[in-house]
């Protein structure tokens, strides 16, 4: 008896030892390059591979703080990725920061995307749009902002004269810049020339075509 139970402890040991020697995924996904040959001695800590699981994708990005009203859990996101084309991944945020990076003014954002088909890889540089309700926003040249010491002025006609404003700014487009509050959509906005504009000098106002 003394025998048997040493026979099945030396089998149980030889089990245990050859369990070792198989390395098993925590979780179904997709393996990278190998980084040993077989037969190569390895140690605790030392990488094999790696393993993605890719079917959905976290993509981490930042939002300036003027759009923070804007933000909710659940927003729909639009990406597009470098070397995939105009191809569009949707998604939605998951997860917002609780913090305002000082330097920056952003707020860091989490949105999880569909990649059913793997397209999407691990380390990929992506545009986002974020797909929000609709709203009237005012939109002026960007050449009529005028920066001043940390502040945004522009310049407003009033009765032939040249009257500045200071505004606050939000979203961006090419030639053009949302503005949030200073002005109304009634004004005659100076656009060129601001440079050698006054604040309460007169000037000749041409429409733009």
């Amino acid at each position: 008896e003394t025998a048997v139970k040493t026979g099945e402890s030396r089998v149980d040991a030889a089990r245990a030892r050859l369990s070792d020697t198989v390395i098993r995924a925590p979780f179904a996904g997709r393996t990278g390059l190998r980084k040993v040959s077989p037969g190569g001695l390895v140690n605790p800590g030392t990488v094999i591979t790696t393993l993605d699981d890719s079917s959905v994708m976290k993509l981490e990005f930042t939002v300036p703080q003027s759009f923070l009203k804007d933000l909710t859990m659940g927003l729909p996101v639009e990406a597009r990725a470098e070397g995939l084309g105009e191809r569009i991944f949707a998604g939605k945020i998951t997860a917002i920061d609780s913090r305002i990076d000082p330097v920056t003014r952003a707020l860091a954002v989490r949105a999880e995307l569909t990649n059913s088909d793997g397209a999407l890889r691990p380390g990929l540089f992506m545009s986002v749009r974020l797909r929000g309700k609709p709203v009237d926003t005012l939109m002026i040249p960007e050449e009529a902002l005028v920066p001043e010491q940390g502040k945004t002025y522009v310049f407003v006609v009033e009765d032939g004269k040249a009257m500045r404003r200071e505004v606050r700014t939000g979203g961006r487009q090419p030639g053009s810049v949302a503005v949030l509050d200073g002005l109304d959509g009634t004004e005659a906005v100076i656009v060129e020339g601001t440079q050698r504009v006054r604040d309460g000098g007169k000037v000749v106002a041409e429409t733009r075509s």
